[in-house]
């Protein structure tokens, strides 16, 4: 079970996001600054105001101002990671453990898209928030966590000696996906067209 804590400078990243119309504030979730325009948070949570982008993966981009950014990098297998969010009730809740070498796919239709691993706690609420390595940088975003069941139908015998697995987007692919969206919005400029001198 994640615990609350006390707000501490570095992990401060996280903040609440609710879906929209039709569904104003039915559904909730956490976000994490992906820069001073735009923050990230996963796309299972519908309307969300501001968005520009939903991913292949997990993730969806939306306008959000900001005057810091967190730093992002690239997670290790066997690092310390803490899952960082807002729980149903809305109180900052965080759960540390190990990143796993396993990686999977969550969905066929998602494509190649896979996920990292750890055994920290997630609680339902902290989709979306930041996952942080201990040298205080952004190394992903929360998805969800697997019961046994779920690792049992996912064929991950890897898995099933963990006490817990939770399931998050690492930056690399995070940052794949704002690729799509930079190339989605730039216009495409026609080859000139030479004309042979008469």
């Amino acid at each position: 079970m994640p615990v609350a804590f006390v707000q501490d400078p570095v992990l401060d990243q996280a903040f609440v996001v609710h879906s929209g119309a039709p569904l104003p504030y039915v559904l909730m979730g956490s976000a994490v600054q992906w820069n001073e325009d735009f923050a990230v948070t996963v796309k299972h949570i519908p309307y969300l105001s501001g968005a520009v982008f939903k991913g292949q993966a997990d993730v969806q981009f939306f306008r959000h101002k900001a005057s810091s950014v967190p730093a992002w990098r690239g997670y290790k297998p066997g690092e310390e990671l803490t899952s960082v969010g807002f729980n149903s009730l809305y109180m900052s809740v965080k759960g540390s453990g190990q990143a796993l070498p396993a990686m999977v796919r969550l969905d066929v239709k998602e494509g190649n898209v896979l996920y990292g691993t750890h055994n920290g706690a997630l609680a339902k609420g902290m989709s979306g928030g930041p996952v942080f390595s201990a040298d205080g940088k952004v190394v992903g975003i929360n998805v969800a966590f697997l019961t046994r069941d779920d690792v049992s139908r996912l064929k991950r015998q890897d898995l099933l000696d963990q006490p817990r697995v939770s399931i998050f987007l690492p930056y690399a692919e995070i940052n794949r996906e704002w690729s799509r969206y930079l190339a989605s919005i730039t216009p495409t400029v026609p080859p000139a067209t030479k004309f042979a001198s008469r």
